[in-house]
């Protein structure tokens, strides 16, 4: 197996280990193995040997694919946060409404 074909290998490993991290909300980590996995994608494409070129297809195929899914995690992601944010930003307005309410209260 030549060097490029292992490059993707690792890549498709490191995008694995990606959408774990994505799964367990360890986002900072999935930031990292997605730096990583798009180095190690682009050394393997400088690597391009063509009688490797079936292997490298079917390789980049299965990443396109992983990054697809790895797409939809990250947007799903994205939204719950972004509810999470707004959810919190709401108890804060409440809370300060209650706050004020009942320091006039005790006035």
């Amino acid at each position: 197996m030549s060097q490029g074909v292992c490059l993707l290998d690792e890549a498709l490993n490191l995008a694995r280990q990606e959408m774990a991290a994505l799964e367990d909300g360890a986002y900072d980590k999935a930031v990292e193995l997605a730096e990583r996995r798009g180095e190690v994608t682009s050394m393997a494409w400088h690597m391009l040997d063509d009688s490797q070129a079936d292997e490298y297809r079917a390789h980049l195929i299965e990443l396109a694919r992983v990054q697809d899914q790895l797409t939809e995690l990250a947007t799903k992601a994205h939204g719950e946060i972004r509810s999470q944010l707004q959810r919190s930003r709401l108890e804060g307005q409440r809370m300060r409404g209650y706050h004020r309410a009942v320091g006039q209260a005790l006035q």
